[in-house]
């Protein structure tokens, strides 16, 4: 069996729970509650001893991080279907475009993300100098036309098919605008069309 541990509040966890229902793969969920500190009690950190969500077990090991979780969970499925088909004759470039796409993302996004939740969320905790979360938008906001304009010509970010790499971009969209950052039509179009997939995780 498959259990995976998140947050009672909407985490990165949700991208797990989505791979898990497109994969058709038999799990079940076990919640924490941050807010109580859940995630650093004996019982979890013996499970994931960083204490952050998602962390999955299966067949008596423990997973974390929620990419490498849901490489994993492809893996178990015969079609491997959120990753480039091996027999595709164009399975390097595909897979190329994949990997780039997300390391795009976490590199020219993502890193300035977390620094604008720690500001922002986490009342700017670190201390971080006068300006940081300013200049995180702007540099946000100039990544932002390149991520989108790899959906001018086809339905999903990384190519012809749904993939690993719509689960992770809906992920990065929808806590840009949590944050408060204003996305670009065509994100919005397209986080709206990924909601209505049939396996997207609704509460």
């Amino acid at each position: 069996m498959i259990t995976l541990y998140k947050y009672t509040h909407p985490s990165r966890a949700e991208t797990v729970v989505w791979a898990l229902q497109e994969l058709g793969l038999d799990y079940e969920t076990k919640e924490l509650n941050a807010y109580k500190f859940e995630q650093r009690s004996p019982e979890f950190l013996a499970i994931n001893p960083f204490g952050k969500v998602p962390t999955m077990t299966h067949d008596g090991k423990h997973f974390t991080e929620s990419l490498a979780i849901i490489e994993y969970l492809n893996d178990l499925h015969p079609d491997r279907p959120l990753t480039p088909s091996h027999n595709d004759d164009n399975y390097a470039e595909k897979n190329y475009k994949l990997r780039q796409v997300i390391s795009f993302g976490m590199i020219e996004l993502e890193s300035y993300v977390w620094i604008l939740t720690k500001i922002k969320v986490l009342d700017n905790y670190e201390n971080w100098p006068e300006g940081t979360a300013e200049k995180c938008i702007t540099n946000i906001q100039n990544a932002l036309p390149i991520a989108t304009s790899w959906l001018d010509s086809q339905e999903y970010i990384a190519g012809d098919r749904f993939s690993l790499a719509d689960i992770y971009y809906h992920h990065l969209f929808n806590w840009l605008k949590m944050l408060g950052v204003a996305l670009p039509e065509q994100a919005k179009a397209y986080v709206k069309r990924l909601s209505a997939r049939e396996n997207f995780p609704r509460k």
